[in-house]
Formats: C-alpha cells, structure tokens, sequence
C-alpha cells in the first residue's frame, strides 16, 4: 500500500494547503497519506473502501480522513470529486498567522529548502542540528530562526514528522517489526520511536498498525 507524503502534496511547505477535481473512471487501490483529506462528491457514484468498511457514494456525500487513515474507491461510475488537503499542521500554522497579525510567512530561504532536501534523501541518518547547520553553512540559531520563519517548525521537528509519516507508511505495507521500523527511519530507541510516532499521529504504531491496516 502506497503511503503518500506530505512533501508529495505540499510543493511549499509554508502553505499545507491544497485541492484538486478528480473524476475517477477506474478504481482506486488503498492507501494512506499524512495529512488530513476532505472529499465532497459532485457528480456519479461508487464506493468509499477504509478501515471503517465500505460506504456507497453519491452526489453530496463527503468522506473525511485525518492523517493516516487508508482508503480507496471501486464501483466507480462517473465519480467526480472535489478534493481538500490539509497538513497535520496546518492549524498551528494558522494560529501563528493569527498572532502575527495575518502576515504573510516569508520566502522559504535557499539554505532552508537544501536542509528540507537533506533530510528527505537521508531521514535514517543520525543527524544532529549542527551537523544540518554545517551543511547548509548556517549557524545552528539561525537555521532554526529561519525554519521556522518558512515552515513554522523547528529542522528536527520537520525530521521527526519525516520520520513518523515513512514509518506510518511501513507498518502498513510491510510486516516488520515495529522496532525494525523504527530503525529504518532513524529511531533506534523503541520507547523514544513510540513516543514521536504518537506525538504525530495521536497512535502509537501498534494501535496505528491493527486500526488502519487493510
């Protein structure tokens, strides 16, 4: 099962917001993502599969999944839906914007968008903010001001969230244990990988794994 990222969805990590028309002339296999999705039905019929069961659609019927359910369509005929998504983040980012006046959050900084890549490509390694920092050729302070200012968490946090949503996306496709899991995605520490997994998701991975697995 495809476990689709925020980074795919999110070009801009300042603005977790997206949306999209979709007709669907085939199915759709199960999947999951880490963000929340709102789904309204405008025109056709077919059948919304989750964890929850299967539930017939029509015109005005609306499906909304928070980060990490899974889900998918069959029986589609005609189905035509208005898609929103939202990041697991988003309201935080809003309320930021609300403090700060509705100011516009400023220009993601080269050296910000080549410390996002860095840990993207290499979200096992053992990276420290230092290290990160030296990377992009920052001081540690201010790559963090920055990172902040752009994408309204800390680098380490934009790591753990990473991390949390590769692992989401294993213990569903794979059979893994969850230390080896933890493992694969930079968590070495079974308690300290349980604890970030919830901090994302509101689930530790054993509960995230028997409620959302197909």
């Amino acid at each position: 099962m495809h476990n689709v990222l925020s980074s795919e969805v999110f070009p801009d990590p300042r603005l977790p917001v997206a949306g999209e028309r979709i007709e669907l002339v085939a199915d759709v296999a199960p999947h999951s993502h880490a963000f929340f999705e709102i789904a309204v039905v405008v025109a056709g019929r077919g059948t919304h599969l989750s964890a929850a069961g299967e539930v017939a659609l029509e015109p005005d019927s609306v499906v909304v999944l928070r980060p990490g359910e899974w889900h998918g369509y069959t029986d589609c005929d005609g189905l035509v839906l208005r898609n929103a998504y939202l990041g697991p983040d988003v309201f935080g980012l809003l309320s930021g914007a609300l403090v700060r006046g509705g100011d516009s959050p400023e220009p993601a900084h080269p050296a910000v968008q080549h410390a996002m890549r860095l840990l993207e490509a290499s979200i096992d390694e053992p990276w420290t903010l230092d290290r990160l920092a030296g990377l992009v050729n920052l001081a540690p302070g201010y790559l963090v001001r920055l990172f902040g200012r752009t994408a309204g968490i800390s680098p380490m946090a934009y790591l753990n969230r990473l991390r949390a949503e590769r692992a989401a996306g294993l213990l569903i496709e794979t059979e893994l244990p969850i230390a080896a899991i933890g493992a694969l995605v930079g968590w070495h520490d079974p308690s300290h990988a349980t604890r970030r997994f919830r901090t994302t998701f509101g689930l530790s991975p054993t509960h995230y794994r028997a409620t959302f697995r197909p």
